[in-house]
């Protein structure tokens, strides 16, 4: 089955995006007439774009982030919930319609919508789920699907612009690295040889690379196997409690990387706690809604630990202060937010705060990964090249 992207207008005169997959181009656009009166376009979309947006998490992340805008403003032009998701369902072309069509049903039976949501399954996350019975709980359920809106769409594109800046560097690594292959499996044997025949003496440089061109494999085999071997221990790190507080707390306290990965949590628990606060859910329930957010088992840990203090008298503020992963200026703005009963506002800023930046940290990378990675990449390649010239050079002297 092919991906076909496809543009039109419906019955109302609105014009409508999206997908659908089938067998040829003739058969998608027949499909598209039962429900389309105009197609303006329809184009294959290519193997790689579709492998691309089919990467683990993405399909799920964008249609939370569909669903979470719609009903947000169907849900704040007046529509019932029945009606707005009836009307969501109604544009979609992709695997989640079905799932949809079982909501409608749920709701159609008598459930909430937090509950209905909660009976499909993965379609949507915990977190969410805690976040529309917050919503139906407080009566501003169209208020939180658009604070929803907001901090999906602020992860999104925070994980966006990262991809952005490590695809290059990424590049560059990948080219390097087979540079370098092929200097020491084709080039450097041959050099070798001549060396060999005239019967000179070789550098000490020269002779490591010779040494690990004649053991090309065995390095290759190491490497490979020391790659399995971490992938293994961050696996396990998932489901080993103290391996996982450990690689979580090392993930934090790397260099730049952690500190950016400590930014995106901040920003993002301090939002999801704004959102709580706004819907008049309690700090020590909301702690736990913000907690599912993270990946991280050390930041999860924190979450839990504060939760705890929370239910036992200590303030928000004491209780970030303790877990010692939050910036003073945060601290301040929250302790301040306490005493002047504008919580729910100073955690906001608080956490637009942390996500302004997080996006300075992640321009910051780009602009000194490439240099960097160039420089490295020159000092390697470099040093295989000058190992290869000099012995020539040596040569050309005693003859």
């Amino acid at each position: 089955m092919a991906v076909y992207v496809y543009e039109g207008v419906d019955v109302r005169g609105r014009r409508q995006l999206g997908c659908i997959e089938a067998r040829d181009r003739m058969e998608a656009a027949a499909r598209l007439r039962e429900k389309l009166p105009a197609v303006i376009s329809l184009h294959r979309r290519s193997l790689a774009k579709v492998l691309w947006d089919r990467r683990p998490g993405q399909g799920h992340d964008r249609f939370r982030l569909a669903f979470s805008h719609q009903m947000h403003i169907m849900l704040g032009a007046g529509l019932p919930v029945l009606e707005a998701v009836r009307i969501f369902a109604g544009d979609l072309d992709t695997a989640h319609k079905k799932s949809m069509e079982r909501l409608l049903q749920h709701l159609a039976d008598g459930y909430s919508l937090s509950e209905s949501m909660g009976l499909l399954g993965h379609e949507f996350s915990r977190t969410m789920i805690a976040m529309v019975q917050g919503g139906e709980l407080s009566g501003n359920l169209a208020d939180v699907f658009g604070r929803m809106h907001r901090i999906f769409r602020k992860r999104q594109e925070t994980l966006h612009k990262l991809e952005l800046a490590m695809a290059y560097p990424c590049l560059l690594c990948a080219i390097g690295a087979v540079l370098v292959v092929f200097l020491l499996c084709q080039v450097l044997p041959v050099f070798a040889e001549v060396f060999a025949g005239f019967g000179a003496e070789l550098p000490g440089t020269t002779r490591l690379l010779l040494a690990l061109s004649d053991n090309f494999g065995l390095w290759s085999a190491l490497l490979a196997a020391g790659v399995l071997l971490a992938l293994g221990v961050v696996q396990a790190g998932r489901k080993i409690n103290w391996l996982g507080m450990r690689l979580g707390r090392l993930a934090l306290w790397l260099p730049v990387w952690g500190r950016l990965k400590l930014r995106s949590e901040q920003a993002t628990f301090l939002s999801v706690l704004a959102m709580m606060a706004y819907s008049g859910i309690r700090l020590h329930q909301g702690m736990g809604i913000a907690r599912n957010m993270s990946r991280n088992m050390y930041w999860q840990f924190a979450c839990d630990s504060m939760s705890v203090q929370l239910e036992q008298g200590y303030s928000l503020g004491v209780c970030l202060e303790k877990s010692g992963l939050f910036p003073a200026v945060v601290l301040s703005m929250i302790k301040a937010g306490e005493q002047s009963g504008e919580l729910a506002r100073m955690l906001e800023c608080a956490g637009e705060s942390c996500q302004r930046e997080a996006e300075l940290l992640l321009e910051r990378l780009n602009v000194l990964a490439e240099p960097l990675i160039m420089l490295l990449l020159g000092s390697v390649t470099g040093f295989v090249v000058l190992s290869t010239v000099l012995p020539l050079l040596d040569l050309m002297c005693v003859m």
